[in-house]
C-alpha cells in the first residue's frame, strides 16, 4: 500500500491543528504559487479533505530497480515480491484497494483478475469530447477484455469528489461519452468493496464482464480474503504504524 501511494499521485495527509491554521495563512496570503508541488483536494460542497494530489513521488520502473537491487538484503525478497504486485499509477487510497482485492491472488485473498492498467490515457473521439466537453480522459482501472468484447472500466467513484448534483452529472457525461466508443463502464463505490457480502455482488460481475468463469472460494481462500480485507481497509493516515 505504501508503494502504491508512492508510485501514485496521490498522499493522505491530516494536518496537525498548528499546521492547518498555517495553511489557511499561506492561502488567505497567496504566498505559495499554485503550481508549488501539492493541492488540497475539497470536496464538492468545498469541504477540505486529507487527500493531496502531486506528481508521484518515484516512478514504477524506479521502484522495480531498488527492489532488484535489494534482493541480497534481508527482507528484499519480500519487497521485490511485494513491488511486482502494484498495478500501476493510482490517485486515490480507494483506486488502491479496489486494484488490490483484484488483482492479488486467490490464494492471498485477492481475485486473481489480471489484465487491467490502472489511470489509462483515453483520447475521445469527436461525438465523445460533444458529450463530455473533454479531449480526454482517464479510466480508473481498464480491464482488456478477449475476444473482441467491449473493454471494461470500472470507476472508483469516492464520495469526496462524486457527492452533488454536479458531480453526478458530469460522471454521467462521462459514462455516456466511453459508452458512446464502446467502452463497458461498471460505477464501483467504496461501500460496494469495503462491504463483503456487496462486493461478491461485484466481484460476479467483473468476471462476467471480463469473461472469467467465477469459481465460489473455499474455506482457506475465505480466510484469506477475511485477513486481506482486515489489513487494507484501514484509515489511511495510521499507515505504516
Amino acid at each position: 500500500m505504501a508503494m502504491y501511494e508512492f508510485c501514485g499521485t496521490f498522499s493522505i495527509f491530516r494536518p496537525s491543528p498548528v499546521v492547518e491554521a498555517l495553511l489557511d495563512s499561506i492561502d488567505s496570503s497567496e504566498l505559495l504559487p499554485q503550481s508549488f508541488g501539492w493541492r488540497r483536494v475539497k470536496s464538492s460542497s468545498g469541504r477540505k479533505t486529507d487527500l493531496w494530489r502531486r506528481e508521484p513521488l518515484i516512478e514504477l520502473g524506479e521502484l522495480g530497480q531498488f527492489a532488484d537491487a535489494m534482493k541480497s538484503e534481508r527482507g528484499g525478497r519480500r519487497f521485490a515480491r511485494a513491488a511486482k504486485r502494484v498495478t500501476g499509477v493510482t490517485a486515490s487510497p480507494f483506486e488502491v484497494q479496489a486494484s488490490m482485492l483484484f488483482s492479488t491472488q486467490r490464494c492471498k485473498g485477492g481475485e486473481g483478475f489480471s489484465g487491467f492498467v490502472n489511470n489509462e490515457r483515453i483520447p475521445l473521439s469527436t461525438s465523445a469530447r460533444r458529450i463530455y466537453g473533454k479531449s480526454t480522459c482517464y479510466a480508473d482501472l481498464l480491464f482488456d477484455v478477449p475476444n473482441g468484447a467491449s473493454p471494461l472500466i470500472v470507476e472508483c467513484q469516492g464520495k469526496v469528489v462524486h457527492d452533488d448534483y454536479d458531480s453526478a452529472i458530469s460522471d454521467s457525461d462521462r459514462t455516456t461519452a466511453l459508452q458512446q466508443m464502446g467502452f463497458t463502464v461498471m460505477p464501483l463505490t467504496y461501500r460496494q468493496i469495503s462491504d463483503r457480502a456487496n462486493f461478491d455482488t461485484v466481484r460476479r460481475m467483473v468476471a462476467r464482464q471480463i469473461g472469467v468463469a467465477y469459481r465460489s472460494k473455499n474455506s482457506k481462500e475465505i480466510r484469506c480474503e477475511i485477513d486481506l480485507r482486515r489489513n487494507i481497509f484501514i484509515d489511511w493516515t495510521t499507515l505504516g504504524r
